[in-house]
């Protein structure tokens, strides 16, 4: 199989989910009093952390460890996230939730791709090719959160990066397994432009996601109903 070369997109979403990762860690759901090495370090996690995580399970030598570039990438646009925090802090809403989110929703269906693809050229199966793509999409973000003790996101109901990571990986791995021709640039399109649009429109329109239980946010109190 061949995934067609489009321009940097991997070192590109690396990037914008590094500068992510800062302005994330510096939300007051967030923010621990952080350094500027710890938000440096929450760049690296949330550009390189998905795609380290997909290398590793796949028996790979990580992207960014082979090349440099991933790291002067993740520098770069952490310190442009404390930049913007010192310089422009009554604009950072609107940046992080509007701008870099549209951002976001383009980068997120790359990394599932991208993921799912080198599982695919491993032998895995479709299951299992999805099961990486998810991983590759979510590990960085999940990383920042579990450092800074706050429940990881893909677990609450917010932004369907769950939904968009297993909607994109899916339908890429699908065709593929079972498309004939040599150029797969009309499935990555296909893949990238379904979930592209899903995902935008689900936060748009705050699509609700499955919430089993009608419990509170911290949880039933166990011990108290137990002890009457």
């Amino acid at each position: 199989m061949y995934l067609p070369s489009f321009p940097n997109v991997d070192l590109f979403s690396a990037g914008i989910n590094a500068l992510n990762g800062v302005l994330v860690a510096r939300n007051p759901s967030h923010n621990r009093g952080y350094a500027a090495v710890g938000l440096l370090i929450m760049a690296f996690f949330g550009g390189i952390g998905g795609g380290v995580s997909r290398d590793v399970l796949l028996g790979d030598i990580p992207s960014p460890v082979k090349d440099p570039v991933y790291p002067f990438v993740c520098v770069a646009m952490g310190l442009l996230g404390l930049g913007i925090y010192r310089y422009a802090d009554s604009k950072e809403e609107w940046f992080r939730t509007k701008l870099l989110a549209f951002f976001k929703s383009f980068s997120l269906p790359w990394f599932a791709i991208l993921g799912t693809h080198k599982a695919l050229e491993h032998g895995i199966g479709v299951v299992g090719a999805v099961i990486v793509g998810l991983i590759a999409t979510t590990a960085g973000g999940m990383l920042i959160d579990v450092f800074s003790g706050v429940t990881p996101e893909i677990l609450r109901p917010s932004e369907h990066l769950v939904t968009t990571a297993i909607l994109a990986s899916a339908i890429y791995a699908l065709i593929a397994m079972n498309y004939k021709g040599s150029e797969f640039f009309p499935v990555t399109l296909i893949a990238v432009g379904v979930s592209f649009v899903f995902r935008v429109v689900a936060v748009r329109e705050h699509w609700a996601q499955i919430v089993p239980l009608a419990a509170p946010a911290q949880g039933p109190k166990i011990g108290r109903s137990a002890a009457v």
